[in-house]
């Protein structure tokens, strides 16, 4: 029977850094690693607004990405 186990997550917070010459928003992003695999929505979005006040570009998107290896 196929498993998926847990490999690790990172939350990516995408921040707009101005506009591009055609007109459209040009965004800048950092990665955060080892987020816990049981880290709640709210608590992730904490982490995001603590973070994006120490940066002076507005924050526009968090995205959670986790990777699981699939085994026998």
């Amino acid at each position: 029977m196929a498993q998926s186990l847990f490999n690790e997550s990172v939350i990516k917070l995408i921040f707009q850094n101005g506009v591009k010459e055609n007109g459209e928003a040009n965004f800048v992003s950092k990665s955060l690693r080892n987020v816990k695999e049981t880290a709640t929505p709210e608590e992730l979005l904490q982490v995001a607004d603590a973070v994006a006040s120490l940066v002076t570009l507005p924050l526009q998107a968090v995205v959670k990405n986790a990777n699981f290896d699939v085994v026998k």
